[in-house]
């Protein structure tokens, strides 16, 4: 039950390595839609996504730049600046993950729950994975 040093600082504790289910949907703000995206090891659960998704459009001031914000705030992204977009895949298989709340890193609250999913894209290749799949890439509108 070992997870890499440097994915062990992000978390606030320790980690759970937890089964996700089949159809399981993960969330990630990326600088563009590349299609490279299975690859990446740090995901949002979906109940995340939707939690700071929805208290940015519920501000007055709400909108793509705000949620952008809260992500950097609470995922502890090293700068909130870049990302434009939002990657959503759902899990074709069960996989194993390692999933805790977020380290206050960046001097950032952190706080809320993340999943270190490792080896998601088939070898050789960032585009494709035999375990989950491309649901949509959003936008962020500013």
């Amino acid at each position: 039950r070992k997870t890499s040093p440097d994915s062990r600082a992000s978390f606030h504790g320790t980690p759970k390595k937890e089964l996700l289910p089949l159809g399981t949907h993960l969330f990630r703000l990326v600088p563009m839609a590349t299609g490279r995206y299975f690859d990446a090891v740090w995901w949002m659960p979906e109940s995340v996504f939707h939690e700071l998704h929805d208290d940015a459009n519920r501000a007055a001031h709400g909108g793509g730049r705000l949620f952008r914000n809260y992500v950097a705030q609470y995922m502890a992204l090293p700068s909130g600046s870049s990302q434009l977009c939002i990657v959503e895949i759902a899990l074709s298989q069960p996989v194993y993950a390692w999933v805790g709340p977020t380290a206050p890193l960046f001097d950032r609250p952190g706080g809320v729950q993340q999943v270190f999913l490792p080896n998601l894209a088939d070898r050789g290749s960032p585009q494709t994975s035999a375990s989950a799949r491309l649901v949509h890439t959003y936008r962020l509108n500013f």
